[in-house]
């Protein structure tokens, strides 16, 4: 056959015949997709030799050359080049205007969908949604539906976070079932203001709560000191002769010397006997031996005519007024000898009256007792707050095994927002942080230097000390600190990673959200807060104070 295609006869007869028996196997659509792929593979095997693709790439550039020449082909290039650009601008401005759409509607969703099994307010896109047959269908038992599903309603709505757990037939750490649900509060409770409740309370945390600028935000300064103190005592103090509608001035100070109060509040006995006569039946207030005398304390009986105020003076002071004293030392506690710095002060008195020292109750419910640790007091934070925990301890199941931290975020992000509130708010970040640091000290305590234990002589030896801090080994444990040098020098060693991995940026962008002028935002937590649904006009029209109560 070879010789036979050195005649040029026969050779041009023969790749006729094989065109035309091409061109009717490639009639066949199969064959023909084969024949291209097959064709398009050789083809880019080939255009991987660099030199045969540039005499391609030149050989089609000449042929593009020769063909503009004509003007129907440079014409038809034109209109072709037109139509592609304009449906690119107008597929563009589609995909600008559906981006524009999608975010204005997310912007209207909110973390207003409770999870089923922990309670949990999340987003649209974290929920989904669905029966009693749909988990049966899935091999789910109607015991373990009922356990986990603590808030019962027709369409089972499950996070993401319980719905992974649920499907491989175990229980969430977080559901409600395990001991995380509230109990409801009643209504000798509800009505309590901040300061009548911490007259009921068997702790009080005294810590420096001050107001931001104008924008009624909070800041915590200086450290949290939990002092036990004597309910009896406390209520003991307040008339019991007075009707529902009589108030009284009381003032709390952490001692008796110092000139600023710790709170400052009007306050109704008749609320705070009601409430304590509740409290002492619960078992929390049995197991601390809390119980009320009939034995009144009679020493303010000569000075009701000061601190009694007409119903028309309670209605002009009803919130809560602090006033605070903070020093720079967050070692303080109850017993230290030196006074608060009475001059650096931060007050919150609704003073409309110069002798208000003069006027109601002035006593310190902790003085002389001895700050515990909120670590060891292992029942403070329903000590702390009975509004919140109705005076009824915790109960956590016994194979559950639950950090503080989970605790926080389960009472935080629960569609019950009673833990909302600023005191509980400090309380709990105080609370972790103070866990945070311990568990920091015990780990480092144990990160030994030639395989030896640090010794109770190691840490009173000066020099020893000194030298862990020229290493920089002192600091470490304050990483979980953000405002520390160590946290910072650990930011610093990240932001360093980042540029070898990824160079350095081309731009900084810092958003600040304007949450007042916000008005989806004011919609989504008014229904969160209020469980009220407003419209966007209603939003922009509430005043600036009642859009700061809810942000």
């Amino acid at each position: 056959m070879k010789e036979k295609r050195n005649d040029d006869g026969f050779r041009l007869s023969d790749n006729r015949r094989r065109a035309e028996s091409l061109q009717i196997a490639r009639q066949n659509d199969e064959f023909k997709k084969e024949e291209n792929k097959r064709r398009a593979e050789a083809h880019k095997i080939e255009r991987q030799n660099i030199e045969f693709r540039t005499q391609e790439n030149d050989r089609r550039l000449n042929l593009l050359k020769i063909k503009r020449e004509e003007e129907e082909y440079k014409e038809e290039e034109r209109r072709r080049n037109a139509s592609r650009m304009r449906l690119s601008r107008d597929k563009y401005e589609n995909n600008f205007h559906l981006l524009k759409l999608n975010y204005e509607s997310k912007i209207k969703e909110g973390p207003t969908h409770i999870c089923s099994c922990c309670g949990g307010l999340w987003f649209e896109y974290s929920i989904e949604e669905f029966t009693v047959e749909m988990l049966r269908n899935k091999g789910l038992p109607k015991e373990f539906i009922d356990n986990v599903c603590y808030l019962k309603n027709t369409i089972i709505k499950l996070c993401v976070t319980c719905r992974k757990d649920i499907m491989l037939h175990k229980v969430p750490n977080l559901c409600l079932s395990n001991g995380l649900a509230f109990h409801e509060v009643p209504d000798c409770l509800k009505i309590l203001t901040e300061l009548e409740e911490r007259l009921i309370s068997p702790r009080i945390p005294f810590m420096v709560i001050r107001t931001l600028g104008f924008c009624k935000q909070f800041g915590l300064k200086g450290n949290l000191v939990n002092v036990p103190m004597n309910v009896d005592t406390n209520v003991s103090i307040l008339p019991r002769s007075f009707s529902d509608t009589h108030t009284i001035q009381l003032k709390i100070m952490r001692q008796m010397k110092n000139k600023n109060a710790f709170m400052y509040e009007i306050i109704r006995p008749k609320v705070v006997h009601t409430a304590i006569k509740y409290l002492i039946r619960q078992e929390l207030y049995k197991d601390e031996g809390i119980v009320i005398s009939n034995d009144w304390i009679k020493e303010y009986s000569n000075e009701r005519e000061n601190f009694i105020v007409n119903d028309e003076d309670k209605k002009l002071n009803v919130n809560e007024s602090r006033g605070e004293v903070f020093d720079d030392d967050d070692d303080w506690n109850e017993l230290d000898d030196k006074p608060i710095s009475p001059g650096d002060t931060e007050t919150l008195l609704n003073d409309e009256t110069n002798n208000q020292n003069d006027i109601g109750i002035k006593f310190a419910p902790g003085e002389n007792n001895r700050p515990i640790s909120i670590l060891m007091d292992l029942k403070v934070d329903e000590l702390t707050f009975p509004k919140i925990y109705c005076g009824k301890q915790r109960k956590i199941k016994e194979n559950v095994r639950l950090t503080y931290a989970k605790i926080a975020k389960s009472e935080l992000r629960m569609f019950d927002r009673r833990c909302g509130r600023v005191s509980k708010l400090f309380f709990t970040y105080k609370k972790l942080q103070t866990r945070k640091f311990s568990d920091a000290i015990s780990i480092n305590l144990r990160k030994t230097k030639n395989t030896k234990n640090v010794t109770v002589a190691q840490m009173l030896n000066r020099d020893y000390v000194n030298g862990l801090i020229h290493a920089d080994d002192a600091f470490t444990f304050l990483r979980c600190d953000r405002s520390s040098p160590a946290f910072w020098e650990m930011k610093k060693k990240e932001l360093l990673a980042m540029f070898r991995q990824l160079g350095c940026p081309t731009i900084f962008l810092t958003l600040s959200a304007a949450e007042t002028k916000w008005s989806e935002l004011i919609v989504i937590l008014t229904q969160v807060l209020e469980n009220k649904v407003i419209t966007l006009e209603e939003a922009e029209n509430l005043s600036y104070e009642k859009k700061c109560d809810l942000i």
